[in-house]
């Protein structure tokens, strides 16, 4: 038997396993969708009762219909979908027995070569493996799904079921996905739910988000069996030489793909979604979930990995606390079954005004400010375009619902805005021609209670001038909203500081993991704190648009001739001296600076990819090599976003610093070298969730001069008088980075169609960087 990880981490999210049954050469498409929401407090504890499941569980088979899996194809147990407006009835309760009768249901509908999606949404946790299992778990511990009857521990004594009772283990799923492949059916498991943190805890901006994990404590686990169990593992551990992640899936004759809503002891969480948009328009749903129904009903995704592209672009606005999805398997095969096609959804539009029309997709499907569609009028005898009204008309969104949105006419690549649209009795469809990048950065003021000091009282001065101020004086696209209102940032004063709250549900006062502030001293006037306030926002709001641009164009067909591996170094602590000042106070050290060292392991040995975030530490280095494949030049800028907002040009190895990578020449090698503590200074550098961005353009083969986005990392807002404009600059890719980076008060949105029409794209890898100890 293959076995198989199952990791139940933050918010079980939602899979869709589907594509067009219509074609006699695609698989049938099957789901099993399981969503548990109403935990019983009374069984478990306070605060248990989850939202966002049955929801999700909505939103997977509005995504699945879109793809023609028919309802009789989906088998579902969820409680309360019947309240989430869905015209489905769900088959049961997530209770164990019948989501054990589910496995054993759907083993029994499906045929050799088809496609089935696993999908789990609600609490996760974990229980100590027993002594004495056949296959050990490197930390102990099996993870559990907790079905809506889960009870409390009942010990462990050499039988799987014993534990927590009622708890669905990560074997028996393993069994169950194994059973479906050895009948040569595909398998794309989703899991949206954490295994650690807690149930309780209010987890979220403005209570808005919450954790979807029961703690050990809550399910009545004794702190010496989970002692025991971390013991064992250990001892086991013990002489194996460096520790490595789970080894990845073996891809057997069936094939499996997943989706995990995080890597395994971090948290996924379940809200209110979109994370900004009108109060109307959001609804509760698990953050992962909602981000791969966005990607399936928008259309445009022809792979897994399309698809996990589009994901992770929706975790930018989290920054550097952000979960981290995982993704595994299979992860280049056709989406759903669709044999490589990508489905290029068409919508309803209807006559609005002379220059406005309402469009039937909204958030759900995945749209953003700044998204352009072509409106298309159709003849209604032949359903083919009129041939009285050709067009091309072009709509920009304005007012984005969560099912539908109000776009205006403009202009589009070389197309000039249409004069007005069709009158009232044209029949008009609309399909997406660029989804646009969002670059304004919304911000609220979290309401102070308490008495105020004088320095305090200064800051909240300073704070509502900028807040009233004309939006269009400001340096960055910043929108300030109502105390309470969802916002990207939360601002709060508090002890003497102004804080920049982004994920985190509370201000983090102390250690490593601090929460961005400004500290207000004596000598601070109203004047120069607004200064300063504006000064950070934009800051924030520049590394954010930036990603938002960079993901984008991601997957981009500019790329196919850039191949790149990934490797990574770990550094050997060495012995501190008595006076160190932390844990990883020593100087890092460059082992080859011409070469890749010896004993750096792949990503594809570590059974990763540039989708996953690995956990790193001080003085780890990171190796990408890039090949140049193709017969036409390709320009490489590497970047380095950290988790304080700072963005660095990387180096290359060797004595060359062009960013031209010629046809036929040998590979060159960005790397990058990680730092969690300063020695020079004495202060702990940066540490969280990091990213290495490549920006690559191919060009032509007479172009002269390689193009270098370096001045992406520029500290001031505008690029500095004496500072020439090069065609980096010039170039689309340039124009549409530059918008993210530098654009002002009126640029709240961009356009990628014109960077991907130049052959340009992006390379993205992530890792968590955890200085010495901090994870232990």
């Amino acid at each position: 038997m293959l076995r198989i990880t199952i990791r139940f981490i933050a918010v079980l999210t939602t899979l869709l396993a589907c594509g067009a049954p219509g074609l006699a050469d695609t698989p049938r498409r099957h789901a099993l969708l399981i969503g548990a929401s109403g935990y019983d407090e009374s069984r478990i504890g306070p605060g248990v009762e989850l939202l966002g499941p049955r929801n999700d569980v909505a939103l997977m088979i509005r995504a699945l219909r879109a793809y023609n899996v028919p309802d009789t194809n989906m088998l579902v147990l969820a409680d309360g979908l019947d309240q989430t407006g869905i015209d489905f009835a769900a088959h049961g309760d997530p209770n164990r027995d019948e989501i054990l009768a589910a496995f054993a249901g759907m083993l029994t509908r499906v045929q050799p070569g088809d496609e089935v999606l696993v999908y789990f949404s609600g609490h996760g946790s974990r229980q100590p493996q027993p002594e004495g299992a056949p296959e050990p778990e490197a930390n102990g511990f099996d993870e559990i799904f907790l079905p809506l009857d889960i009870g409390h521990w009942e010990g462990a004594h050499g039988d799987r079921q014993a534990g927590v009772h009622n708890a669905l283990l990560d074997d028996e799923i393993g069994e169950f996905l194994d059973a479906l492949r050895e009948r040569n059916i595909f398998v794309w498991l989703v899991v949206d739910t954490c295994h650690s943190g807690g149930a309780n805890r209010g987890a979220g901006p403005g209570g808005e988000f919450r954790t979807r994990a029961v703690t050990e404590d809550l399910l009545g686990i004794p702190l010496e069996a989970r002692t025991a169990a971390e013991q064992r593992a250990q001892a086991t551990r013990s002489g194996a030489g460096s520790p490595r992640p789970d080894a990845p899936v073996t891809l057997g004759e069936g094939g499996f793909v997943a989706f995990y809503a995080a890597h395994s002891g971090q948290l996924a969480l379940e809200g209110l979604m979109p994370k900004v948009g009108a109060a109307e328009a959001r609804d509760n749903f698990g953050v992962m979930t909602f981000h791969i129904a966005n990607g399936l009903l928008a259309g445009g995704v022809a792979s897994y990995r399309d698809l996990a592209y589009r994901v992770l672009s929706g975790y930018n606005d989290w920054g550097s606390r952000a979960p981290a999805p995982l993704f595994e398997g299979d992860l280049d095969r056709a989406l759903l079954g669709q044999g490589g096609t990508v489905r290029s959804p068409q919508w309803h539009a209807r006559f609005v005004a002379r220059d406005t029309a309402e469009i039937e997709a909204g958030f759900l499907e995945g749209i953003g400010e700044g998204a352009v569609f072509e409106i298309i009028v159709r003849d209604p005898d032949t359903q083919g375009p009129h041939p009285a009204f050709p067009g091309p008309y072009y709509v920009e969104a304005a007012e984005i619902g969560q099912t539908a949105t109000r776009a205006v006419l403009t202009a589009f690549e070389n197309n000039e805005a249409a004069r007005s649209l069709p009158g009232r009795t044209a029949y008009m469809t609309a399909r997406l021609a660029d989804p646009g990048v969002r670059l304004w950065l919304s911000v609220t003021l979290e309401e102070t209670g308490g008495q105020m000091n004088a320095r305090e009282q200064l800051a909240l001065d300073a704070l509502g001038r900028l807040a009233a101020a004309n939006p269009e004086t400001l340096i960055a696209p910043i929108d300030f909203r109502e105390p309470g209102e969802p916002a990207d940032i939360r601002i709060r004063v508090q002890d003497d500081a102004i804080w920049l709250l982004r994920g985190e549900p509370d201000i983090i006062a102390t250690g490593r993991d601090r929460s961005a502030r400004i500290v207000i001293d004596d000598a601070a006037s109203s004047d120069a704190l607004m200064s300063q306030i504006e000064g950070e926002l934009q800051k924030l709001a520049r590394v954010r648009n930036v990603l938002n641009a960079a993901s984008a164009l991601q997957g981009a067909s500019g790329l196919e001739n850039l191949a790149y591996e990934a490797f990574v170094w770990r550094a050997t602590p060495p012995r501190l001296t008595a006076n160190a000042r932390a844990a990883d106070d020593w100087a890092c050290a460059l082992p080859d600076p011409s070469a890749i060292p010896a004993d750096a392991v792949s990503f594809d040995e570590l059974g990763t990819s540039d989708l996953n975030a690995l956990e790193l530490s001080h003085c780890d280095i990171v190796y990408v090599r890039l090949t140049n494949t193709g017969d036409r030049p390709i320009d490489v800028t590497p970047l380095y976003i950290d988790s304080q907002a700072g963005i660095h040009r990387l180096p290359f190895l060797g004595s060359s610093a062009s960013t031209r990578i010629e046809p036929g020449e040998q590979p060159r090698i960005v790397w990058a070298g990680l730092r969690t503590f300063d020695w020079t200074s004495g202060y702990p550098a940066s540490a969280g969730l990091e990213r290495l961005v490549l920006l690559a353009v191919e060009r032509e083969p007479d172009a002269a001069i390689p193009m270098d986005f370096s001045f992406l990392t520029q500290a001031s807002l505008t690029r500095s008088a004496d500072g020439a404009v090069n065609d980096a600059q010039h170039s689309p890719l340039g124009e549409l980075m530059s918008m993210a980076a530098f654009g002002g008060s009126a640029t709240r949105s961009a356009r990628a169609r014109p960077a991907l029409d130049a052959r340009a794209g992006t390379i993205m890898f992530q890792w968590r960087l955890i200085p010495p100890g901090a994870g232990e």
